[in-house]
């Protein structure tokens, strides 16, 4: 049975994200101006699940008394400011079945609403666990099954974490959302995202901001829709820089998207968001607030300086790559004291720092082994003690291999 619910939510903006989370869900949505209208459709109609907010008048536990003696079986989902929570404890004792604070949690709101509609969200169990569904596999890192990521690395368990949050989204509508600080290795993670989905090419299509259109859009999801094989992933990154007229458009189009999404070819979109680690709120929220609710699943990149752990792999692995590309350079080994202080240092520019410095480092190098000389021009951007140990280690390490 297909549950009928009403929303009495008067601001469009807040309106019109619940009613995309509950026709996402499965329901018929009646949109009721104010509490008259809703308690009419109340008495007139079966209804599951009725979602309203507090207002200033105080109304709310009068409605709630009158809702529930119209309609006893339906439940109730209050949207509240924080300042007004004593106000809405005591809504519980008169049938209150839950109730949100704003801003908006997309995920706590998903949760709520598929708690009171009767639905549980379908997660992936660990490897050899009973549960998994005919044709799923398990999460890559459950305990210690031997994946092997093929853009990321993941040595530290921090990042395997991440691998698996991204492991998990695959099957989200639409897409996902990765946030980060600058630096991280966004590409790199959306690659990832499509060799979950079963596309090994290297057809990753990159949408710059500046590109980011309704027409490009679905110019690229038609085509798609024409070839053959699995649906193509979309990489859109620095979102954050947005222009205001390209937010709505774009919104609209993500909406759309998700009522009527391909269930054969759905779309499979890795959004990226970069804010530093200082800025306790990114500064357009209402745009990321309204894209969470579109696509809930938000996977955070940790910073290298969480995952100390990796940085041994993505040397040596950049060392590698460039010199099988480039055989004319000398360099085949980092220098133990090079790597020490590697690992040492916080790299407030993330992946793409340490990236950038090394290839410098072999390019720079005249020998076969790199040596902590080599990155000796980034000791003087170290400010923290940290930054200063680590310059301590690389200078010494210096003098130790003139001498």
């Amino acid at each position: 049975m297909i549950p009928n619910v009403i929303v009495c939510i008067p601001e469009p903006r807040l309106r019109s994200l619940f009613s995309l989370l509950l026709t996402d869900s499965g329901a018929l949505v009646a949109a009721c101006p104010d509490h008259e209208e809703a308690l009419r459709v109340l008495a007139n109609r079966v209804c599951q699940l009725c979602v309203f907010v507090n207002g200033s008048n105080g109304e709310e536990g009068e409605f709630l008394a009158e809702a529930i003696r119209l309609s006893p079986e339906t439940k109730f989902l209050l949207i509240a400011n924080r300042e007004d929570v004593d106000a809405v404890l005591p809504l519980f004792r008169k049938g209150l079945s839950d109730a949100l604070l704003q801003p908006i949690n997309p995920k706590r709101a998903v949760a709520a609403i598929q708690g009171l509609l009767g639905k549980e969200r379908v997660s992936v169990p660990a490897a050899g666990g009973a549960g998994v569904n005919a044709g799923e596999s398990a999460p890559p890192f459950p305990m210690d099954a031997g994946y092997r990521t093929a853009h990321l690395t993941a040595r530290s368990p921090v990042m395997r974490r991440m691998v698996n949050a991204l492991w998990a989204a695959r099957h989200d509508p639409i897409g996902v959302i990765l946030r980060g600080e600058p630096g991280s290795e966004f590409e790199l993670a959306a690659r990832e995202f499509q060799v979950m989905g079963g596309d090994g090419s290297e057809n990753l299509v990159v949408l710059n901001h500046p590109d980011i259109d309704v027409d490009t859009l679905a110019t690229q999801v038609s085509l798609d829709r024409l070839n053959e094989g699995p649906p193509r992933t979309y990489f859109l990154p620095d979102i954050e820089k947005l222009a205001r007229e390209q937010e709505k458009p774009l919104l609209d189009f993500l909406r759309r998207a998700r009522r009527m999404r391909d269930r054969e070819k759905p779309l499979r979109m890795v959004f990226a968001f970069s804010v530093a680690a200082e800025d306790a709120r990114p500064a357009d929220r209402e745009f990321l607030e309204e894209l969470q609710f579109i696509l809930p699943s938000v996977v955070r990149m940790p910073p290298l300086r969480e995952r100390r752990d990796d940085i041994e792999p993505i040397v040596r692995r950049v060392l590698t790559d460039l010199t099988a590309v480039f055989p004319e350079y000398r360099a085949r080994s980092i220098h133990p004291s090079a790597m020490q202080w590697l690992v040492a240092r916080n790299w407030r520019g993330n992946h793409r720092e340490l990236v950038a410095a090394t290839r410098q480092a072999i390019t720079d190098c005249t020998h076969r082994e790199v040596a902590a000389s080599h990155f000796g021009k980034l000791t003087e951007e170290g400010a923290d003690a940290e930054e200063l140990a680590a310059g301590r280690v690389l200078a010494a390490a210096a003098r130790a291999s003139l001498g």
